[in-house]
């Protein structure tokens, strides 16, 4: 039978279109940066900087401004929506005074900016809002793909924008589970952002083999998280782990200074599953 130990430590202390590097020497956009932050309060206004380059050195880029929805699923991926369909959506709360269209010379840097007005009839307490801002080529170019086939090569970039309020930020990750999948020989952790503000940190796993007193450290990954956000993580476990009886110890550091969240678990392994 598993053992599933949980505890708290002290301590002291966008949406992307990946394309090969030989189509994005043709055409390309370069946007910074990825993440846009407001500190704003009911019925004040913000505005932020974007800078939107052409990188490419023969291609004029036709670009449209639109804006849309965000949210993690419960493995950490991006998923999109309309704009002002998810609750805590700001897309109608942004305005880009130059206007939603641009055009950019080849080489050509353009300073962009981007307007948050909160309305006054926002609660005081809905303290994070969230959307995207979405850069697109609407001049697609002519290229070939590694295989020497004809395509038309058209980038979108996206900027994620965040909105939180003045009230006290409260921090938090709980860890629901940590289990051992036999299968794919990895810790499976469940966990979840019970604070009111977002959150990004690092997983890191260490296991300890009680028959031979070996040590094994684990790859730390990294993640980021929404308020609400439940989370489901795979962590791998090296193929090269002798057979034995460990103690897999998971920690989750969210940037508390007071506080890691941290489990452990019990699970025997043999090397001839």
């Amino acid at each position: 039978m598993r053992q599933f130990f949980l505890h708290s430590l002290l301590v002291l202390g966008t949406l992307y279109l990946m394309i090969p590097s030989a189509l994005f020497s043709q055409v390309g956009i370069s946007v910074s940066p990825p993440r846009v932050y407001y500190t704003l309060n009911p019925g004040e206004t913000g505005t932020q900087k974007v800078l939107v380059s052409n990188v490419s050195k023969e291609h004029p880029l036709n670009l449209s401004l639109t804006l849309g929805d965000w949210a993690y699923d419960n493995y950490g991926n991006n998923l999109m929506f309309p704009p002002d369909s998810l609750d805590n959506s700001c897309a109608g709360w942004i305005s880009v005074p130059d206007g939603m269209y641009l055009t950019l010379e080849p080489g050509e840097n353009r300073e962009i900016e981007v307007t948050m007005t909160v309305p006054n009839m926002s609660a005081p307490d809905d303290n994070v809002q969230t959307a995207m801002l979405f850069v697109t080529q609407m001049n697609p170019v002519d290229g070939v793909d590694a295989q020497g086939a004809a395509i038309r090569i058209n980038v979108r970039q996206g900027i994620k924008l965040y909105r939180k309020g003045n009230v006290p930020e409260i921090k938090k990750i709980e860890i629901e589970d940590l289990a051992y999948d036999r299968e794919t020989n990895s810790l499976l952790l469940l966990f979840s952002n019970g604070g009111n503000i977002w959150l990004n940190g690092r997983v890191s796993a260490g296991l300890f083999n009680q028959d031979n007193g070996k040590e094994l450290n684990i790859e730390a990954i990294d993640f980021y998280t929404m308020p609400g956000d439940h989370r489901s993580m795979r962590i791998p476990l090296s193929q090269d782990m002798e057979k034995g009886s460990y103690t897999a110890t998971v920690m989750v550091d969210y940037g508390d200074r007071t506080t890691i969240e941290a489990a452990e678990l019990q699970f025997n392994y043999e090397t001839n599953m």
